[in-house]
């Protein structure tokens, strides 16, 4: 049969009055959704300004890239991620094609045309329109019968509501009458074309074999099309009330604002503070609009929660439940009145819990950012002078002595001893600025690092100073604790000494020193180039000014800092690091950018758990079962928790930094 005579009649089989009925019904249903969906837009908009939004053309790159590719799905799940898009894209599909069906028929109606003439529904069009509605309909009924299937399992990490049963119900059957009605209309037309849809025509096939005649299907046709007209409206009308709304939530989140770096944090002055009188979040309108956005995306998928650290230590934290608790204050489902959120509907406990790891964030699909929250509740406590305990007592030590040891400056160059470090006053031509930080200068543990990486950068012919007794601690935990004022203090001051001195280039063995400088001293106008040891010295070894021995290897396992490779994306150079030092790596399950957080994050350093109740449990289980003699860190809280966590298991393995690995290889060549 010629392509150029396929088409087929649209509303065949319906007579004017049912149309006329239906029309209206859409146009009911359609002012329905609008008039469940403006106030939860509204609410949006009552949201504080943030950052600015994308411009038209990132919103519309946004949308192709990260929306329609469904491409952020990709990190966890990857069955879920299959089903989803299979359910999304088919879904899309179907109702595109609706769409096109209702343009094709007011075509045809303003032409004058006859309901058998169509204006565009033919042809090659027509041929390649059907079997499309075909596949999209087929994944539909794979997607949602998937996630029903998975649903009834009653996995724990995943929210549940009612409604969502009735969904995935109606999706089902919009799939499965869908196909129905079309089968019934191929008999009912007696269509020679009813190749074309492919399912619908086994479908056709299969009624015929059953005794389906013309004359009943033209009956059973009608009842079947009303029936799936009227779940398709009955589910446009209910998208504001069910978990559908996360896709009109989501394509706002994904496609209207910026993509913020994992480990920034929205800054906070003291100018804000007294014009507006609030310092962090403690009420729904101290929330940002992309903040109110983001409570109704979540979808309550659980993905946050199986990531989180500390909820697999058993602390009183999920991300997912952190996000719930606020988005049913934000639906007006919460407590009555108007509690605090802030040690209110989320308590204390579960706020001081997060090691601010970024696991959370990094794993949603739809870009939700329970982290930003839990740092801005931690603000309002630290406002409302709700720490104590050793939280408080930290960060009083980091205003008073600049530590969160609490120890003098003048003890902060006591780890040079019997080495040679120049100081910027000594050596005021250096090329690159080490930060040593406040775990190499104070912890005797982490001295080590510090030790061995001033003798490469020496072996190396770097020509480098310190900052010595006038360096501070960056903030980095005062910060992400919620004491901002605290960290613009020490951040002036580093700014400040780091200006004094013309320094642009600065090396650290610490990731959070290293994400601190980079992404939070912009906040307090200091600008650097900065590199981690690992890419640092990995420079040095392909430039041969670092000459190792390879051949005595050692079977070490690697740990990734959070901060380093989470955050950072730093995964490479710590391998190449060893890989030059002959070493022979044995990967742990969990590594690169998922890696495990060590419980160290946060401000969780300096709070007293006791073994059982240490965050970081896990990655010590997994480091234990690896049987490694030597584990290799990149970060001091990552040495002093792994440390402290394999010494309380009583398993005798040593916990050294890739500098000393490195600086061992270059002694044995000696």
């Amino acid at each position: 049969m010629p392509t150029e005579t396929l088409t087929r009649e649209i509303f065949g089989n319906i007579g004017t009055v049912p149309k006329t009925i239906f029309y209206a019904l859409a146009i009911i249903t359609g002012l329905i959704a609008i008039k469940t969906a403006w106030p939860r837009i509204r609410r949006w908009r009552s949201g504080q300004a943030g950052e600015s939004r994308h411009s038209a053309g990132q919103t519309v790159r946004a949308i192709l890239a990260r929306v329609l590719s469904q491409s952020t799905l990709d990190k966890t799940r990857p069955a879920a991620s299959r089903a989803h898009r299979c359910l999304f894209g088919g879904f899309a599909v179907l109702t595109l094609g609706t769409v096109l069906i209702a343009v094709e028929h007011v075509a045809a109606l303003l032409a004058g045309r006859e309901a058998d003439q169509p204006v565009f529904h033919k042809g090659l069009y027509y041929a390649i329109y059907e079997p499309v509605m075909d596949l999209a309909g087929l994944a539909v009924l794979f997607g949602a019968g998937w996630f029903l299937v998975r649903r009834r399992r009653g996995d724990a990490s995943i929210g549940h509501r009612n409604s969502d049963w009735m969904v995935l119900f109606a999706l089902l059957f919009l799939g499965g009458s869908g196909f129905l009605v079309e089968g019934l209309r191929i008999i009912e037309a007696d269509s020679p074309g009813r190749w074309v849809s492919f399912v619908g025509a086994a479908v056709a096939g299969a009624l015929e074999s059953a005794g389906v005649t013309r004359e009943a299907a033209v009956i059973v046709h009608q009842l079947t099309w009303w029936l799936h007209a009227v779940v398709a409206l009955g589910l446009l009308a209910a998208v504001p009330s069910t978990r559908l709304w996360h896709a009109i939530a989501g394509g706002v989140l994904l496609s209207r604002h910026p993509e913020r770096p994992l480990g920034t944090m929205t800054a906070v002055t003291i100018e804000d503070v007294e014009a507006t009188g609030v310092f962090g979040i403690s009420q729904m309108e101290h929330l940002a609009v992309r903040q109110l956005v983001s409570l109704d995306a979540c979808v309550s998928c659980g993905r946050c929660q199986d990531e989180c650290p500390a909820h697999a230590a058993g602390k009183p934290l999920s991300p997912r439940q952190v996000v719930q608790d606020l988005a049913g204050q934000l639906r007006g489902t919460g407590s009555d009145g108007t509690p605090a959120l802030a040690g209110g509907v989320v308590s204390e406990d579960t706020l001081w819990s997060c090691t601010t790891c970024s696991a959370c964030v990094e794993v949603c699909p739809l870009g939700v950012d329970p982290l930003e929250l839990i740092t801005g509740m931690r603000r309002h406590l630290i406002g409302a002078g709700a720490v104590r305990g050793p939280a408080a007592a930290a960060l009083q030590k980091l205003g008073r002595s600049g530590n969160p040891w609490g120890l003098p400056p003048e003890q902060r160059m006591d780890w040079t001893e019997g080495l040679e470090v120049p100081t910027v006053d000594d050596q005021p031509d250096f090329e690159v600025l080490y930060w040593v930080g406040c775990a190499a200068a104070y912890d005797r543990q982490s001295r080590r690092t510090a030790r061995a990486m001033v003798r490469l950068l020496q072996v190396a012919g770097v020509r480098f100073a310190v900052l010595g007794e006038r360096e501070r601690c960056t903030g980095e935990s005062a910060r992400r604790m919620g004491e901002e004022f605290v960290f613009a203090e020490l951040a002036a001051h580093n700014v400040k000494e780091l200006g004094r001195h013309d320094v642009t280039s600065i090396v650290t063995h610490c990731p959070h020193c290293l994400n601190s400088l980079k992404h939070d001293y912009p906040d307090a106008g200091g600008h650097y180039e900065v590199i981690h040891h690992s890419e640092f010295l990995s420079t040095l070894v392909d430039e041969g000014r670092l000459q190792v021995d390879r051949s005595s290897a050692e079977k070490v396992t690697f740990h990734d800092p959070c901060y380093l490779a989470r955050v950072n994306g730093i995964v490479d150079a710590p391998r190449d690091v060893l890989a030059a030092a002959g070493a022979e790596l044995d990967e742990l399950p969990r590594h690169g950018c998922r890696t495990a957080c060590c419980g160290g994050g946060g401000g969780r350093m300096w709070l007293d758990d006791g073994p059982e109740d240490r965050v970081g449990r896990d990655r010590v289980n997994e480091i234990t079962a690896a049987g490694a003699e030597t584990v290799v860190v990149s970060c001091p809280f990552c040495r002093t928790m792994i440390g402290d966590g394999l010494a309380t298991e009583g398993h005798s393995a040593n916990v050294v930094d890739l500098a000393e690995v490195l600086f061992e290889s270059l002694e044995e060549t000696g």
